[in-house]
């Protein structure tokens, strides 16, 4: 009897989505299906200069954290969906992203009606004392032999199945070529056009974002859904932001983030949040550039040439070009296994590595002041 209101969640009511808030006892897990961590990335600045030489004055490190939070799959009165468990300190994680979800909905429910951008929440629930029970302990281990058991106090947030292909997935998914497509011009342009929707509709999901008063603060290749890897489906790509445990809205910054704002160019606290914002977009910059590398490195089909991950992107473009896209196309085009990224990012007066230039300068507030995610939505390259 209490399904019936659950399949509204499904998306039959044109009603705003609502959080719901569930009990565990409503859910029968299937399998833990991944885990998250967190990677804290710090940029430093040196007094007197830096000597790029010295490698006790890095630019920037990154430490990464262990197991965070657990993501299962789990069945809720005859519906897939997807549980996340906030362990430890990633509770407040957990938190952060329970509170933009309320914040979006409240918003949505005056909406136009526009396709929500973000993943579908469900709801949360809590561990509760039953979990740690031996005959609580005894069932999941039964079912979940290999997986340690939760313990009563975690918070969870509960997901609509939409599976897990990101923009980082894409370059890596298996295509399929007409059997005519000898050379692969034909699937090599279909990735072109892919690649360029998939920047088209990450953009309006920023843009979507931070008109909501929202910012992401973690954009990444896996925190940016697709809703098919088929690059023959260029046109009817849909892009959602997920994982949004370190969002924060104008209302949500504390004092220290408003005062680091405005260091950073922020005129005063009604500003801070658009400094953020330009972080999502320096982020955004680094996806594409490494998508495009990846996803067009010498592809004929069947890939197999020169791939390039983010930090060392960074340390190319930040520190050896000086945050210089000319100067690092000219470094891709003395590499071969790159000359279809160089030529899909050159289309239209080399109008993609324009994009990515302004993307990449959002992190300088004097040359990024006005950048938004729905000026660059006006991009020469993102037009068909």
């Amino acid at each position: 009897m209490r399904a019936a209101p659950l399949l509204a969640l499904a998306g039959t009511c044109t009603c705003a989505p609502v959080v719901r808030t569930f009990v565990p006892s409503a859910f029968v897990m299937k399998r833990q299906v991944g885990q998250l961590g967190v990677a804290t990335e710090t940029e430093w600045q040196y007094y007197g200069g830096r000597n790029p030489l010295d490698p006790s004055q890095p630019t920037r490190t990154v430490e990464a954290s262990g197991a965070s939070v657990r993501l299962f799959e789990a069945d809720l009165y005859g519906r897939r969906c997807l549980l996340k468990e906030y362990l430890g300190e990633a509770t407040e994680i957990g938190k952060t992203e329970l509170d933009t979800y309320k914040l979006l909905y409240s918003q949505l429910a005056d909406s136009d009606g526009a396709p929500v951008q973000v993943g579908t929440m469900l709801g949360y629930m809590y561990s509760d004392a039953s979990f740690d029970t031996d005959s609580f302990q005894t069932q999941w281990r039964a079912r979940l032999p290999n997986t340690p058991p939760p313990a009563a106090g975690n918070l969870w947030t509960v997901f609509a199945w939409e599976g897990f292909q990101t923009v980082a997935e894409f370059p890596r998914a298996p295509q399929e070529r007409d059997f005519w497509d000898w050379r692969g011009d034909g699937a090599r342009a279909r990735r072109g056009e892919f690649v360029k929707a998939i920047a088209l509709r990450a953009l309006e999901v920023l843009a979507w974002l931070h008109g909501r008063g929202v910012v992401h603060r973690s954009i990444g290749g896996s925190s940016l859904l697709l809703n098919t890897l088929d690059q023959r489906a260029a046109s009817l790509l849909a892009v959602k932001a997920i994982d949004l445990g370190f969002a924060t809205s104008a209302s949500a910054l504390t004092a220290e983030e408003v005062e680091s704002a405005m260091r950073r160019g922020a005129a005063n606290p009604l500003e801070a949040l658009s400094v953020f914002a330009l972080t999502d977009l320096h982020q955004l910059g680094y996806v594409l550039l490494e998508l495009v590398l990846a996803a067009m490195c010498d592809y004929d089909g069947s890939g197999g040439g020169r791939s390039i991950e983010l930090q060392q992107l960074k340390r190319l473009i930040e520190d050896v070009f000086d945050d210089d896209l000319d100067g690092f196309r000219t470094y891709c085009v003395e590499e071969p296994s790159w000359a279809s990224a160089v030529a899909l990012l050159d289309e239209r007066d080399r109008a993609g590595w324009s994009l990515l230039q302004q993307l990449v300068d959002c992190h300088k507030s004097d040359t990024a002041k006005g950048v938004t995610a729905l000026s660059l939505l006006e991009s020469e390259w993102l037009r068909r």
